[in-house]
Formats: C-alpha cells, sequence, structure tokens
C-alpha cells in the first residue's frame, strides 16, 4: 500500500514540475535585449601622456664651482631678472689678480725695451765686444717684433674670460615662470653645464604622448583627441588637439621592457575651467584612427557561431530566432552588420542565457 502510494505522489510531483515548467515557457523568460538601429562606430587607442609646459627652460651651471646661495625654492612664483643662484668667485678673483700682475710685469719690461738708451747700451756693449752681435740683433728684434703684444695681448684675453666666468657666477631668470625640478642646494659642488633647475610658464600646458610608430601614420596635425584623468570623485574627460607630430621616432622601453620604436606626439588641451594640470601629470590620451557612421552597429558579444557561421538572435513575433548574419567592420567591442540585420529588428545581447532556444517566447 505504501509502495503504491509513492508511485502515485511521484507521478503528481512529475506532473507538477512539468506543468510548472509549461507556465514558464507560456510567460516566457527574461533576457537584455537591444534594438537595432544606425549609430557611429570607430577605432581608437589610448596611450600614457604626461603635462608639460609649452615654455619651459633648463637652467645649466654656467662655469665649474661651489653655489653659495641659492635663493628660490620649487615651486615658487618668479619674474624674469630674479636671482636664481650664486656661486663662489674667490678663486676666479685671485686668478685675475695674478694675471693683472704678469700684465703689468709684461708691460714694464715692454716699455724698458723699447728705450732708445737701452738699445743705445746693447750696441755700445756689442762694439765694445761685451756681447756677440747675435745678442745684439735679439734686442733689435724684440723692439722691431711683437714679442710683447703677442705677450700681453694673451694675457688680457685670459682676463677677459675670467670677468666673464665672473660674470656669469650670478644666475637670473631669463623668463617669468615657476621653478620647478630643483636640484641643487647651498654648498653644492657642480661641473659646467650640470642641470640646476626647470622654469616653466604656468597654465600655458601641452601633453606629450608617445606613440608607436605603426599607429602615427593614421594621426594627423589638427586631429581630435580625447583625454583623460584620473580623479578619486571619477575620471575627468575633455578635449586636446594634435598639434605637433615629431619628425623621427625614439627608442624606448616597454612596461615588459621590450624595446620600441615610438613617435612623440604634442597635444594641445582644452582643459575644464576647474581642473588643475601641473607639469609631470599623468592622463590617458585616447586617438580615434577610424570612424564610420549610420552603420548597423552591435555588440560583439551577441554574436555566437552556428553551423560554422556567425549568427544572433533576434526576437520575432515575441518569440527567439537564429539569425545568420555578415559582419564588417569592428573595433575591440562593437562590429558592423551588413546583412540579416535591418533597422528596427531587436537583439538578445546575452546568447548563453538560461532557457534560451528557437521559439521560446521572449518576455518584453
Amino acid at each position: 500500500m505504501k509502495k503504491k502510494w509513492k508511485i502515485i505522489l511521484g507521478s503528481l510531483a512529475a506532473v507538477v514540475i512539468v506543468l510548472a515548467g509549461i507556465s514558464q515557457a507560456s510567460k516566457g523568460i527574461e533576457t537584455r535585449t537591444m534594438l537595432v538601429k544606425p549609430e557611429s562606430i570607430a577605432k581608437t587607442f589610448k596611450e600614457k601622456g604626461s603635462v608639460t609646459s609649452e615654455q619651459e627652460a633648463k637652467v645649466y651651471a654656467p662655469l665649474n664651482g661651489k653655489i653659495i646661495e641659492v635663493p628660490v625654492k620649487e615651486g615658487q612664483l618668479i619674474q624674469k631678472g630674479d636671482i636664481l643662484t650664486y656661486f663662489d668667485t674667490q678663486g676666479l678673483v685671485c686668478q685675475k689678480e695674478q694675471l693683472d700682475g704678469q700684465l703689468k710685469s709684461i708691460k714694464a719690461q715692454q716699455q724698458t725695451e723699447v728705450s732708445n738708451t737701452v738699445l743705445e747700451k746693447k750696441k755700445q756693449l756689442y762694439e765694445a765686444g761685451a756681447i756677440s752681435q747675435q745678442e745684439y740683433e735679439d734686442a733689435k728684434n724684440k723692439l722691431d717684433s711683437a714679442y710683447y703684444q703677442g705677450q700681453i695681448e694673451s694675457l688680457e684675453a685670459q682676463i677677459k674670460a675670467i670677468q666673464y666666468q665672473i660674470g656669469e657666477s650670478v644666475i637670473k631668470a631669463e623668463q617669468n615662470g615657476v621653478v620647478s625640478q630643483l636640484s641643487v642646494k647651498k654648498g653644492t659642488v657642480v661641473v659646467s653645464g650640470t642641470p640646476l633647475m626647470n622654469i616653466f610658464s604656468a597654465g600655458n600646458y601641452q601633453i606629450e604622448v608617445f606613440v608607436l610608430t605603426e599607429d602615427v601614420a593614421r594621426i594627423s596635425n589638427g586631429m581630435e583627441v580625447t583625454l583623460l584623468q584620473e580623479n578619486k570623485s571619477g575620471d575627468i574627460v575633455f578635449k586636446g588637439t594634435v598639434q605637433k607630430i615629431a619628425p623621427s621616432a625614439v627608442e624606448m622601453a616597454s612596461a615588459l621592457g621590450l624595446k620600441e620604436q615610438r613617435v612623440k606626439v604634442t597635444v594641445q588641451p582644452q582643459v575644464p575651467e576647474d581642473l588643475v594640470l601641473k607639469p609631470g601629470f599623468a592622463l590617458d590620451a585616447e586617438f580615434t584612427i577610424d570612424k564610420q557612421e549610420r552603420k548597423l552597429v552591435v555588440p560583439k558579444t551577441a554574436l555566437f557561431s552556428y553551423n560554422s557561421e556567425d549568427v544572433v538572435w533576434i526576437i520575432e513575433n515575441g518569440k527567439a530566432k537564429v539569425q545568420k548574419i555578415k559582419k564588417d567592420f569592428e573595433n575591440d567591442s562593437d562590429v558592423v552588420i551588413t546583412e540579416g540585420l535591418k533597422e528596427g529588428d531587436r537583439i538578445i545581447l546575452n546568447p548563453q542565457t538560461a532557457g534560451l532556444k528557437e521559439g521560446v517566447k521572449i518576455k518584453g
């Protein structure tokens, strides 16, 4: 008797499950859908960019020596003519004093030698046999030649060079701007040509982006660029325009350490009023290298393969149907459909939706 009731109850459960399935099928399944309509589609790529100043001057050490004062600080706003550094000139002053003494001595010797009295004495000594003819001739030649004048000019040139270095020992700003990358302090000893600091014009910024050589051929001056700066309160997106493309490539290392050939592309940004940019800030630059308008575009994830053909699920008379399509232009996320779909068709976005099969009713 118990066995009989178990069979009856099992049969009733099976009927309930079947009826529930039929009820569910009659109601239809829920899934995300999309109405097909003409849209634009573009191929884009992103590269890292950095903010630089349109007018930025590097300040180098004009001479070897010790810096005795740096009256500016990192980030300080300065005016043209402001003093940036003082160099110790004590050694140069001593050199100049030595050369001044040598010059004075040479000029005194010249004055003595050109004296007719001295030359006459040489002549008398020669005639008396006290000096040789060669010594007498040498004395005459010194008088007639540029012997002393050459030494005088050499010393004067050395003195002039030292005076120039002393004049260069006080470095002044050649433009208005902001001090950045200050790399020295009081007491630092440097050699000529050492970078000391940068001076950049505040507010006049540009974006430098290094683009792979295979991509730069699709970029042109005047092209619009989308710029993106990461922000805690949300990414900030603004536009820019390609201003300049470098005439040659440079070798750079990728994030994986691979050598790449890249070309510097300079972008002029349209900076929003509430956005703060400073030299050295990093951001993304998105370039659009191909764009098509008014195409039937669907997400690539909506496509799947059926009988070795590309298909999508469409909704026809409220039911799911497999639709064969032909695709064309595509980017990383979307694809253009050239055959199989028309404007106004509704497709199913997730082809892996549970219970999805041909003829099944789709809710909505």
